[in-house]
């Protein structure tokens, strides 16, 4: 299955900045996340059904990331090298990842809402931001799909993102890695 440049973007600066904000190394997120996109289009392939693949994404990156945090503490320790702030600092982040279930970030009440938003919105709008956000296709091929201008589907996912905006406010920092509001 051959994927958009714009969908493979979108998957790949989310799960940089993921990776980042645990590891805090550009070229080890980088890695990471170009690890788990490659774990998960040999699972597309594979005829694999990923209904949640930036949770899924997360999930290989949280793994990797606890290794690499895991590996440097006990690097650090050997070499003498960790000041009590570092172990403290440290140690803090692989705490904040075990705790970590990108699957429970789509928690029940977070959907509920989205669900209740997208509904209030009717249903083009609520199509043209699911195949946009949760399908990862382009403008172009919803336009296409749904036999409307790109202008249209511009602005029922603007309208969509104004009224989840909205509706998800006290989520919005966790969200904003999922749907890109």
């Amino acid at each position: 299955m051959l994927i958009s440049d714009e969908r493979y973007d979108r998957y790949w600066w989310r799960c940089v900045l993921f990776a980042r904000s645990y590891t805090c190394d550009q070229s080890q997120a980088e890695s990471m996340a170009a690890e788990a996109l490659s774990i998960f289009w040999q699972r597309r392939a594979s005829g694999e059904q990923i209904d949640m693949p930036l949770p899924f994404l997360f999930s290989i990156i949280r793994n990797k990331a606890l290794h690499f945090l895991r590996h440097e503490s006990v690097k650090m320790r050997a070499h003498g090298e960790m000041n009590e702030d570092a172990v403290r600092e440290l140690q803090f982040r692989i705490d904040t990842l075990e705790a970590c279930d990108p699957h429970s970030l789509y928690a029940s009440d977070v959907r509920k809402i989205l669900r209740e938003t997208l509904d209030s919105l009717g249903e083009k709008t609520d199509r043209v931001f699911a195949m946009s956000r949760f399908e990862g296709m382009s403008n172009k091929d919803i336009s296409i799909a749904l036999g409307i201008t790109e202008k249209a589907v511009e602005y029922h996912i603007t309208k969509a993102l104004k009224a989840l905006r909205v509706a998800l406010k006290d989520y919005l920092p966790v969200i904003v890695l999922f749907l890109g509001l």
